[in-house]
C-alpha cells in the first residue's frame, strides 16, 4: 500500500517558515513509513530565494519535480505555490535517480539513468515517474521511446516541466537539492503497486475540418499532409493565410489516430522556412491527423466527467491518492479563469483523496492499444491521472 501525504507553502521569500509551514502540514514524525520518496513541483520564484533547496534538505528522503505554471494539492491550489507529495510504504521501495545532460540523443542517458536507478537485483519496476525537461532536439516522445527501450515497457507517467511563461523562460527540473535544465528525472516503485491512469484528451469528433492522412514526416516535423506542404493545407482550412499561421494555432490542437488505433494529441508551434510544421511531440507518417477545437466548457467538463470517472472506481478498490498532470494549453483556454480546472478537480476529490497537480509542457501516460494493453505515450492538450 502507498499512502500519499501532501503539503503547500506560498512563501517564496522566507526559506525558514516556507520549511517549517511545509513539516507542519507534514507531520513526517507521526505519518511517515518505513520507505519514501517526495515530488516538488513549484513556480520559479521558489528557486531564486533558494527556498526549493531548503525545503528539500529538511525531508529524510529523496526527491524529484520541477517548475510548473500552477499546481494543487487536496486543500489549496494557486499559480504562485509550492506543492510537495510525500510517497510512503512500509511494503513498496522507491529508488530515484536523475539523467545526465540531455541533447539530441535521449536514449544513451536514459539507459544510464534506468540501470542506475532499476539495477537487475532490484527486479522489474511497477511503475515509473518522471519529470523531463523541454529542450530543442528531444521531446517527450524520444524519452518515451528511451524508457521503454531501457524497462521493456513499464508503465510510465509523468510530465515535462513548464513555467508560466509562453517564451519558456525559466523551465527547470528538480532532484535532491540540484537544479537541471537538460535533465530527466526518475523515480522507480518496486513492489505490489497496482496504478490505474486516466486521460482526457480531444476526440477526433471536435475537427474542424476533414480528416487528413500524415504522408511524410520525421521525429518532430510533419512534411507533408494528403501529399502537399503543411502552410498550403492549413491555409485551406484557415488557420494560416499567404503562408504565415494564425496565433491561433496553439489553441487549435490536433488528434493524431495511429495504426493500432489509439489517439494523441499533438501541439504544434512553428512553421519552418521549408513549409513544415514543427511540434512539441513526434509525428507518424500515416497517422490520421483532425484539427479539432479546444474551449474553456470543454476543458473543465471534461477534467470533471474523467477525475468523477476515476474516483467511483478509485474508491471501489480502496485507492486514495492520486497524481495528476494538465497541458499549459488546457490552463491558456480559460483565460482569466485560468484555475478553473484546478478547482473543477478540488470539488471532486478534496473531501477523500490526497493528489498532487501540475500544469505541464507535455504529459506522459499509458493508454489502452486496439488490444487493450497499455502503452506508453507521449500527450499534449491532455489531462492525465494516476491513482495510487
Amino acid at each position: 500500500m502507498i499512502k500519499m501525504l501532501t503539503a503547500r507553502t506560498r512563501i517564496s521569500d522566507d526559506a525558514r517558515t516556507a520549511v517549517a509551514e511545509i513539516l507542519g502540514q507534514l507531520d513526517l514524525e507521526n505519518r511517515l513509513l518505513k520507505n519514501a520518496v517526495g515530488i516538488l513541483v513549484f513556480h520559479p520564484d521558489f528557486l531564486l530565494s533558494n527556498t526549493v533547496k531548503a525545503i528539500n534538505d529538511a525531508l529524510p528522503f529523496d526527491t524529484i519535480g520541477g517548475t510548473t505554471a500552477a499546481e494543487a494539492v487536496d486543500g489549496d491550489l494557486g499559480d504562485r505555490m509550492l506543492a510537495v507529495s510525500v510517497l510512503t510504504s512500509d511494503t513498496i521501495v522507491f529508488r530515484s535517480g536523475v539523467s545526465r545532460s540531455v541533447d539530441d540523443d535521449a536514449e544513451s542517458p536514459v539507459a544510464e539513468l534506468y540501470a542506475r536507478v532499476a539495477p537487475p537485483e532490484m527486479g522489474r519496476p511497477s511503475l515509473l515517474l518522471t519529470v523531463g525537461p523541454i529542450i530543442d532536439n528531444a521531446g517527450g516522445d524520444d524519452f518515451v521511446a528511451a524508457f521503454d527501450a531501457a524497462s521493456g515497457g513499464v508503465p510510465l507517467f509523468g510530465s515535462l516541466a513548464f513555467t508560466h511563461r509562453q517564451d519558456l523562460v525559466g523551465i527547470e527540473t528538480y532532484a535532491n537539492g540540484r537544479r537541471y535544465t537538460d535533465a530527466i528525472t526518475l523515480v522507480a516503485l518496486f513492489g505490489d503497486v497496482d496504478p490505474h491512469f486516466y486521460i482526457t484528451t480531444l476526440p477526433e469528433e471536435n475537427g474542424v475540418h476533414e480528416r487528413a492522412v500524415i504522408t511524410q514526416a520525421e521525429k518532430n516535423r510533419i512534411q507533408r499532409i494528403n501529399g502537399f506542404l503543411p502552410i498550403y493545407y492549413l491555409e485551406k482550412i484557415g488557420l494560416a493565410a499567404k503562408g504565415r499561421v494564425s496565433s491561433d494555432i496553439i489553441t487549435y490542437p490536433f488528434v493524431l489516430t495511429l495504426k493500432d488505433g489509439s489517439q494523441v494529441a499533438r501541439a504544434a508551434y512553428k512553421v519552418a522556412d521549408d513549409g513544415s510544421i514543427l511540434c512539441y511531440g513526434s509525428v507518424i507518417k500515416g497517422a490520421r491527423v483532425c484539427f479539432s477545437e479546444i474551449g474553456a466548457d470543454y476543458v473543465v467538463e471534461s477534467t470533471g466527467k474523467t477525475i468523477a470517472h476515476a474516483f467511483a472506481e478509485s474508491t471501489d478498490r480502496g485507492a486514495l491518492s492520486a497524481l495528476i498532470v494538465s497541458c499549459i494549453s488546457r490552463c491558456w483556454v480559460l483565460g482569466k479563469e485560468a484555475d478553473l480546472e484546478m478547482k473543477e478537480i478540488a470539488m471532486r476529490l478534496d473531501a477523500a483523496f490526497a493528489y498532487q497537480f501540475m500544469y505541464s509542457g507535455g504529459e506522459i501516460c499509458p493508454v489502452k492499444n486496439g488490444e487493450g494493453q497499455w502503452v506508453n505515450r507521449f500527450h499534449n492538450f491532455s489531462m492525465i491521472a494516476c491513482v495510487l
